[in-house]
């Protein structure tokens, strides 16, 4: 029944949309027509004026072919296969309308991580055009831009609108390296909002221990740190089972500093700075690091994942955490979870209801909140091999548009969807989360993203319990600073 009722909406999408294209179409181009040509502003959408100004074109049923990986937390499918899922009815919806309104055939290829890597190399060396496009996690694709097997932004932005609210252009400015970037974030592909971090917590804990929900604090900009820990300390005990303040996967370390707006490596011009103010970067450290340790009452640690090569992981303390964060805040035995959003839509199966929030800031004085993204975040790039750049950029702007028309919404549904209710203002959190109010921002961290070793180092020491966390610093900056110079030289 399920699956007729999403092909019945399915249908009824596309039919609709196709209606307001003919309506607004003009007369029709060449079937063989590669050129490019834009609406006449008569109202693709009679609501806004978002629309008006989409590249259009007829691509006689050319073959438009997407290299992908497939990830264990985030939603990653371009073509669905089925429409069982309402997720996979939106997408299809949208795929229908680009494809009819472009003339072309979406085909995707998806496949491990490392196997997408090691493909595109091989079809650089060997100069080979197989896949219009590829996306992978950020952090594998970086090494490719260096290697020259994407083109760079700047070779065929002025083909795309990204001023426009489905691009995600302070993403790809924050790891731009002197100005050179190779990648695209948008609302085309979800693992990028899968990817961010924010937080979730137990409504039931809360009702429990008579406190109030977060939202407010939020919206008055008051969520913070220390109302993080005080409420933790509140409710990290639960009579008659085993309970933690808050749990959370082994990137707490890099996440919460990053919350802070501490930036570990920035631009500086035509280079790249390692932080220099040490005192500031110390208080931050002892915070994150107390909100690891010290919050859940005497002696007892948080459920926040070691780093795998700590020697706190290597001896076993953290063997009873073994079980994914996500299914002990599920079952009930955690205040807070801190993790991805793709983390926080596994726990919609909880016997609870639940809210979603940002990361804390670090006080008041910190003007918005701040949400990690990810190094695992999918980007998206232009094989330098691609003959049909023009064409490539016209499909995409026209996947990400309508990825915003007709799945974004669906994609915000099924995060917050408990067992019977729907929270409205964990949406409201959600678009502070994404950055799509004044309120928040998202932002890569340089050093996670490049692997240029402080943030590793950072997650072992925290996890070690270390305090003189500068001392193991500088005994890894000089790998660190030919690490940086490395990445600069190869970027220019």
């Amino acid at each position: 029944m399920r699956t007729k009722i999403s092909m019945l909406l399915v249908i009824c999408i596309i039919l609709s949309m196709m209606a307001v294209l003919s309506s607004c179409k003009e007369e029709a181009p060449d079937v063989a027509a590669t050129s490019v040509t834009t609406t006449n502003g008569s109202g693709e959408d009679p609501e806004t004026a978002l629309y008006e100004d989409l590249p259009s074109g007829s691509y006689a049923g050319y073959s438009f072919n997407i290299l992908n990986s497939i990830s264990n937390y985030a939603i990653t499918t371009i073509v669905p296969e089925t429409t069982t899922e309402t997720i996979d009815s939106a997408l299809f919806a949208r795929n229908g309308v680009v494809k009819e309104k472009l003339g072309i055939e979406l085909i995707e290829t998806r496949m491990g991580y490392n196997e997408v890597k090691s493909t595109m190399q091989s079809l650089t060396s060997s100069e080979d055009f197989e896949y219009d496009i590829a996306f992978n996690e950020v952090h594998l694709q970086t090494p490719l831009a260096q290697f020259g097997t994407y083109l760079q932004v700047s070779d065929y932005d002025e083909h795309l609108n990204l001023g426009k609210p489905w691009w995600f252009t302070d993403a790809m400015d924050s790891i731009a390296i002197d100005g050179n970037g190779f990648e695209l974030f948008g609302d085309l592909h979800l693992m990028y909002y899968d990817s961010i971090w924010g937080m979730t917590f137990n409504q039931q804990d809360f009702l429990d221990n008579k406190q109030t929900f977060p939202y407010d604090l939020v919206r008055a900009g008051n969520w913070t740190f220390g109302e993080l820990e005080k409420i933790m300390k509140a409710t990290y005990q639960k009579p008659g089972s085993e309970h933690y303040a808050i749990v959370s996967p082994r990137d707490f370390a890099s996440a919460m500093i990053s919350a802070t707006g501490f930036v570990l490596i920035s631009q500086d011009d035509d280079s790249l700075k390692i932080f220099e103010d040490e005192d500031r970067f110390v208080e931050i450290y002892t915070a994150v690091m107390e909100l690891f340790y010290a919050s859940n009452g005497p002696g007892k640690m948080n459920a926040v994942i070691a780093d795998y090569k700590s020697q706190a992981y290597l001896s076993g303390i953290f063997d009873d955490l073994k079980p994914r964060t996500t299914r002990i805040f599920a079952e009930g035995k955690a205040t807070f979870m801190a993790g991805t959003v793709g983390g926080i839509r596994m726990v919609r199966d909880s016997e609870f209801d639940y809210g979603i929030i940002p990361l804390p800031k670090y006080d008041t004085d910190q003007p918005q909140y701040i949400s990690w993204i990810y190094q695992g975040a999918s980007s998206c790039g232009i094989p330098a091999t691609n003959t049909g750049v023009e064409r490539t950029c016209v499909i995409l702007e026209n996947l990400a548009a309508y990825s915003y028309k007709l799945v974004k919404h669906e994609y915000y549904d099924i995060v917050v969807q408990g067992r019977t209710v729907r929270d409205n203002d964990s949406i409201e959190m959600l678009d502070i989360i994404f950055g799509h109010t004044e309120l928040g921002y998202t932002r890569f961290e340089i050093d996670t993203t490049y692997r240029l070793g402080i943030s590793d180092q950072v997650r072992k020491s925290m996890s070690d319990n270390v305090t003189e966390i500068i001392v193991e610093i500088d005994g890894i900056m000089g790998s660190v600073s030919t690490n940086v110079e490395s990445l600069i030289e190869a970027y220019k």
